[in-house]
């Protein structure tokens, strides 16, 4: 009887503490950063977004059930330069004031490694939505927070960002590397 016992408290045990892992967790936004890169005329431009979302699910065992969405607000763009900040916000370029959002919603994710994983899914940009895959790293930290890395390269023209003179030539370069760090609360 004290086997069949012990055996039930295992089993309930396992239970919650998958429960646990596999609710979304907070995003601490201590740690957390989502960056990007852009050449024009050949020198690199990065900047930030200071004010964002996610909505992460990361379900252990089934790691097929796991889902993401991360919500960015268009208008918390940081280069350091308050002009080229201005410009990248208005109509021609991200046009925050028509699309005040950008946002990545999962469809699949898969395990490709230990700790390493891909998302595919539909990002959205200016009302246009691409589908993308999104390949990311977790770490579990002291504080039992986890810690996801990656990153992945946009095609501005992909989303109607920028148009015109800039799209000629070499003077803005049409791929975009973003990376992101996301820190999720312990579960």
């Amino acid at each position: 009887m004290t086997t069949s016992i012990g055996r039930f408290v295992a089993a309930l045990l396992a239970v919650c503490s998958l429960g646990a892992w596999s609710a979304p967790r907070a995003l601490l936004a201590d740690g957390s950063r989502i960056e990007f890169s852009v050449k024009q005329m050949g020198v690199a431009v990065s900047g930030q977004f200071r004010r964002f979302d996610a909505k992460i699910d990361l379900i252990a065992d089934d790691v097929s059930a796991s889902s993401a969405t991360v919500t960015v607000d268009i208008s918390s763009l940081s280069t350091g330069d308050a002009d080229a900040d201005a410009i990248a916000l208005d109509a021609p370029w991200l046009n925050g004031d028509a699309f005040p959002q950008a946002r990545f919603t999962s469809s699949a994710v898969r395990r490709t490694g230990d700790n390493t994983f891909e998302a595919r899914g539909t990002l959205e940009i200016r009302g246009k939505a691409r589908e993308v895959t999104v390949p990311f790293e977790t770490a579990t930290q002291n504080d039992g927070s986890t810690r996801i890395t990656g990153g992945f390269t946009l095609r501005r023209s992909d989303f109607g960002i920028g148009g015109g003179e800039w799209n000629e030539g070499d003077l803005v370069a049409d791929e975009v590397p973003v990376r992101f760090t996301l820190r999720l609360a312990a579960p």
